[in-house]
């Protein structure tokens, strides 16, 4: 019997991103893309405003550095978007969503995201309450939530506890962005962990080459100092200093096969852009 449709794209999928067969089938959109662009306005934005925080390193923070979320560099994570859930597919789930949940009486994380259940030991479900965006972090490899309800081990806010003056004044700070502008910066974030399966380019989460090219750093593992993504409406500039190459960041959202439906690259002597619509981001990799 012939391969279902839907089973060749999420093993295409897969190749790319990383994912399990399972997580990448779940993923698939309606008309059998491979789905990582496909969602709800309310994903697109939750999506556009980790990679905010992502994509921001150091120590102002009046800006999305101060959300500390891209010390999540350090980990390896399995980016797997679906329609109505980003699910981040990881060894150490605890790690990571205490980069990421915001909890009483400290700094950090992103505003108005709250546990909605803790399943078993390692599966966090949580709810973004000002895009009502749902989010996973589980140690799963299909990304599906599994085990009963069970107790937090720290004291994250829950989805019972309303945004603070804080976490308003914080998403008040964050520049207007149009729908493309999010879909390009949302696109970053959801390939972390692509890897051209031919080897061309590959992502490496920010911190190492999995292809192991000689290249500009001393190490095949590099977190940087520089990390800075700014901008506003359709207009945006990324800057940064270590893994990935702007060639391969490009090259994952353009991909034939992988990109994001519409995305081009322009390129000039000293940068490259990934265009979509009238939206624009430009890539500035800074040699130390």
């Amino acid at each position: 019997m012939p391969e279902s449709q839907r089973n060749m794209a999420a093993r295409t999928r897969a190749l790319y991103t990383g994912e399990k067969f399972a997580a990448a089938k779940t993923g698939i959109a309606r008309d059998h893309s491979v789905g990582l662009d496909a969602c709800s306005p309310g994903q697109r934005e939750l999506r556009a405003l980790l990679a905010l925080g992502l994509l921001n390193r150091g120590y102002d923070y009046s800006t999305p550095a101060g959300w500390r979320i891209a010390a999540l560099s350090a980990y390896t994570i399995t980016a797997s978007p679906r329609f109505n859930r980003l699910v981040l597919i990881t060894d150490v789930p605890h790690n990571v969503v205490d980069y990421l949940l915001p909890e009483p009486n400290r700094a950090g994380g992103l505003p108005g995201l709250r546990v909605e259940e803790h399943r078993g030991y390692g599966t966090y479900i949580m709810r973004h309450l000002p895009t009502d965006a749902q989010f996973v972090v589980t140690d799963n490899p299909s990304g599906k939530p599994v085990g009963a309800r069970s107790d937090s081990y720290v004291d994250f806010f829950t989805v019972t506890t309303p945004l603070t003056p804080d976490e308003l004044e914080q998403l008040a700070r964050v520049p207007h962005m149009t729908e493309h502008a999010q879909c390009l910066l949302a696109g970053v974030l959801c390939r972390i962990s692509a890897r051209d399966p031919r080897s061309r380019w590959a992502i490496g989460n920010w911190f190492h080459d999995p292809l192991r090219r000689r290249g500009w750093f001393d190490s095949d593992r590099s977190f940087g100092e520089i990390r800075k993504l700014h901008g506003t409406g359709d207009n945006w500039e990324l800057q940064w200093d270590s893994y990935p190459y702007p060639d391969d960041l490009a090259a994952s959202m353009t991909d034939p096969v992988i990109g994001i439906p519409g995305s081009k690259t322009v390129s000039a002597h000293d940068h490259l852009t990934v265009t979509l619509g009238n939206a624009s981001l430009r890539l500035l990799l800074r040699r130390a």
